[in-house]
């Protein structure tokens, strides 16, 4: 009778535990509303790598896409941006953030003569550029979203741009374009929809919000779950291989797969890149096209990185 009571209370916390198990780990992808097509890899407790890569997907065949989720609330880490003027790589930047393990390329270009001007950035309470464009400038679209951030790096918002910056008062502002989800709505779809127009893209100016935002191009966004989590995004693109998005595209898969808060295009095309530690050749993820070649050498030096340490 003793060893019957004994055997069944050994099979009951065996059950009890292999339980919790399944919790941890269904707690760490519940965000990933669905997990076909999708690979999954713990960088640490707090942060999941989610790489997907469909051909048969209805929506998403022949896409390439990274994903990576950050978890403040688990206080193991903290994001931190980075910016130099004189701009570097990504994997560069990375060697510089000690104990970083993921990381994106940021915003769009600031020290740029045709552009320096359409741009908020703010770090520690210093304000290094500030918009100055009129909305007549065909610029106007590229700073319609923000995401303001604490200084330890564990509290993130994104939200539409206000007319006057000097009144938002966080901390951290990096700004960027298009909105594609404000507060579960996918406002994306509809900033630069192109189907039905009878327009020549072709003959448009490259930064008109049409031509640059309603093609298919690389992608790089950010976004913020319901939980707080902060999510680094990359579209590969302008290959056979990977197809890239436009910004309604990425926002109907940032909604189907993950339907974050709030999300916001950042810098993409060339600039398109995502860093992960130890990864070879050089910690680069995705294929950046700047070389022309489906590899990980063709980066781009940027000004801002947002990385994960």
């Amino acid at each position: 009778m003793i060893k019957r009571l004994v055997l069944l209370l050994a099979i009951t916390l065996s059950i009890a535990c292999a339980s919790k198990k399944t919790r941890v780990s269904f707690s760490n992808q519940a965000e990933l509303l669905d997990q076909k097509g999708w690979k999954i890899d713990t960088l640490r407790k707090d942060v999941i790598w989610y790489k997907f890569s469909s051909s048969t997907d209805r929506e998403f065949a022949g896409q390439n896409v990274n994903v990576v989720s950050f978890n403040p609330k688990a206080k193991l880490g903290n994001a931190v941006l980075a910016y130099k003027k004189e701009k570097d790589s990504l994997s560069v930047f990375a060697g510089r953030i000690s104990g970083a393990i993921a990381g994106i390329n940021a915003t769009y270009f600031i020290e740029k003569k045709d552009s320096a001007d359409y741009m908020h950035l703010r770090l520690k309470g210093k304000d290094i550029q500030q918009v100055k464009v009129p909305k007549t400038s065909i610029y106007w679209w590229k700073h319609q979203g923000m995401m303001t951030f604490n200084d330890e790096g564990t509290a993130f918002e994104i939200k539409f741009s206000p007319t006057d910056f000097s009144k938002v008062k966080a901390s951290n502002i990096i700004t960027g374009a298009p909105m594609l989800i404000d507060n579960f709505k996918p406002v994306g779809l509809t900033f630069a929809d192109t189907a039905g127009l009878q327009l020549d893209l072709k003959k448009l100016h490259y930064e008109h919000y049409l031509k640059h935002q309603g093609v298919r191009h690389p992608r790089t966004a950010i976004a913020v779950t319901k939980e707080g989590k902060l999510l680094l995004i990359t579209v590969d693109g302008r290959n056979p291989k990977a197809k890239g998005m436009s910004a309604k595209e990425l926002t109907l898969f940032l909604a189907r797969y993950f339907n974050p808060k709030s999300a916001m295009n950042i810098d993409g095309g060339g600039s398109t890149m995502m860093w992960i530690k130890g990864e070879v050749p050089n910690g680069i993820v995705n294929y950046p096209t700047d070389n022309k070649k489906f590899d990980h050498y063709g980066q781009r030096m940027v000004e801002t990185a947002l990385f994960i340490k």
